[in-house]
């Protein structure tokens, strides 16, 4: 069953930021709504953190508090799409290969080698929490995975919450006002999308099929064109990034040795 465009229309007519889309999800396959689906899902957590080959980063509370109060910023500015609040959970995965990925609930995982390699700025660093948070809070996953038993890697669990291109660039879209409504560069996540794209091998990993990153570049630069004249404007704002960030990077660093 299809949810009609009209509804998802009126969802977004609701909040002054967002943009007419007409657009369709399959909701047999996205949006999951079974909260005991929902539970077993976010479970993975506890699997993917035993499996021998998975280290997570302890990190000092200042760092944690760093993410969290990130994580808040972005639900209390965009309430309208991202409803509930959750207790997030961040782990950094020691990795030297660059992947992010989120499970329902708030639960947001980042390797090192993503952290210390690709995010430069607090900017990007911010743009690319949002797209995850988007996902993780409309519950953007497929039903067809199975659910694992005793471990598994991060190869698999990405294969798991990976979803097609066209519904990641819906995604997308709605990230592009999220960053904005939170007071921050939409214009980062374009970077990050080319900075994917030309670093395919890196992310072959996150994406399976690279080709996909050409492909949502492409159609993140189309809706962009097909904004306002005022939001399409590349304004290039350069933002310094805080004391806290870089703690946070050289936290990450110092624990990944």
């Amino acid at each position: 069953m299809k949810i009609p465009v009209l509804l998802i229309t009126l969802l977004l007519a609701s909040c002054s930021i967002f943009q007419k889309n007409e657009f369709e999800i399959d909701d047999s396959a996205f949006i999951i709504k079974n909260a005991d689906y929902l539970d077993q899902l976010s479970s993975l957590k506890e699997s993917y953190l035993k499996t021998k080959s998975v280290k997570s980063l302890k990190l000092s509370k200042r760092s944690q508090n760093y993410l969290e109060n990130y994580y808040y910023k972005i639900i209390e500015n965009n309430k309208l799409l991202l409803k509930k609040a959750f207790k997030p959970t961040f782990n950094i995965i020691k990795s030297d290969v660059p992947f992010y990925f989120s499970l329902p609930k708030g639960q947001f995982f980042f390797s090192s080698g993503l952290v210390l390699k690709y995010f430069k700025n607090e900017e990007v660093f911010v743009a690319v929490l949002a797209s995850e948070i988007v996902k993780s809070h409309r519950n953007l996953y497929s039903k067809s995975i199975r659910i694992p038993k005793g471990y598994i890697d991060s190869e698999d669990l990405l294969a798991y919450t990976r979803i097609p291109v066209e519904i990641k660039s819906q995604i997308n879209n709605w990230t592009y006002h999220v960053i904005k409504r939170s007071g921050h560069d939409p214009y980062a996540y374009l970077v990050w999308i080319q900075s994917m794209n030309k670093n395919t091998l890196d992310f072959s990993i996150q994406y399976g099929n690279t080709q996909d990153i050409s492909r949502e570049e492409f159609l993140f630069k189309r809706f962009i064109a097909g904004l306002k004249l005022s939001d399409s404007e590349y304004l290039k704002r350069e933002k310094n990034s805080t004391k806290t960030f870089y703690s946070f990077i050289g936290e990450v660093k110092r624990r990944s040795l």
